[in-house]
């Protein structure tokens, strides 16, 4: 019964002393009761420390982890060592959980025999808006081609997948870097219910360290491309990566390659993807529009392929 399993929940804390309580007390009102929530204070230097302990004090399912700073990498491996239960499920300092989320996102694991379940979400904060990941893991391993088609602090996992599969060395897009080294090898989806409120803000480091993100993107998309399409020559995966960076193609004979490559990657069950793909090529054609009249042609072709993949 889903009941019987232990989910460790793990947040990894740097300083976050403003959302913290918020974030905690999402996890104490989940409905599934069977949890443990390990928390690991990477060295904070504000009041985060204090609000952990003061939890803890009051809550027995509450395990602090205190450690010197040494970044989310070593937090979260320090985490799992710390993890009980069957399943983890990773939280955000600054992050809200629906009061179902534990529970649905076990029975959808549980039901659909994966190994990595995430789900929708929404933002809050200076942006509101739905955030849409694919369901199926075969989607999923489409779109991350694309960007992270799991979102990292709404993500379940097998503690004993993670645990043979720790984080080698630090990066800052580490939930990327992990789910393209994972999809190869363990079934991943998405709850299709939002069981996350994401707060965005400007201290996030997808925003601070921007650069550096992008960088880890292109450099683990590349790796990722040829787990999947092994010996495919570096002029066939050119189209494919100016796609997924949002670039113009250089010529006509790349664009059509673009095309292919979403044609291909649109066999999916997935309508959703499906859209995407048509919408990214939709995209890439107006950024190449200035190759010429031929753009628009090629584009219909194409355009019509997807709808049909």
């Amino acid at each position: 019964m889903p009941d019987s399993y232990l989910i460790s929940v793990i947040i990894p804390v740097y300083n976050g002393a403003s959302f913290l309580a918020e974030a905690i007390e999402s996890i104490l009102k989940q409905t599934h009761k069977n949890l443990e929530l390990v928390i690991v204070d990477d060295g904070s230097t504000d009041d985060s420390r204090n609000i952990i302990s003061g939890y803890a004090g009051k809550d027995r399912r509450i395990h602090p982890v205190f450690t010197i700073h040494r970044g989310v990498t070593h937090a979260m491996n320090e985490g799992l060592r710390n993890a009980r239960g069957q399943w983890f499920a990773r939280m955000d300092q600054d992050d809200v959980s629906l009061p179902e989320r534990l529970a649905f996102q076990l029975n959808w694991a549980l039901q659909k025999k994966l190994d990595i379940c995430g789900a929708q979400t929404e933002t809050f904060g200076n942006q509101e808006k739905m955030l849409w990941f694919p369901e199926n893991h075969d989607a999923v391993c489409r779109e991350l081609l694309f960007r992270c088609a799991i979102l990292y602090p709404a993500a379940m996992i097998r503690t004993d997948v993670f645990r043979n599969n720790l984080y080698q060395k630090e990066c800052v897009f580490d939930d990327y870097e992990l789910f393209t080294r994972l999809a190869p090898r363990y079934r991943m989806g998405n709850v299709p219910s939002v069981l996350l409120r994401y707060r965005n803000h400007q201290n996030q480091t997808s925003k601070i360290r921007q650069k550096e993100v992008l960088k880890d993107f292109r450099k683990y998309r590349f790796r990722y491309f040829y787990k999947i399409f092994p010996r495919t020559p570096l002029d066939d995966y050119l189209p494919l990566a100016l796609v997924s960076d949002k670039q113009p193609a250089n010529d006509l004979r790349q664009l059509e390659k673009a095309g292919q490559w979403l044609v291909k990657l649109s066999k999916v069950d997935d309508q959703r993807v499906r859209q995407k793909m048509e919408k990214r090529w939709q995209k890439t054609c107006e950024r190449s529009a200035h190759l010429g009249g031929e753009v628009d042609s090629i584009f219909q072709r194409f355009k019509d392929d997807i709808r049909k993949a």
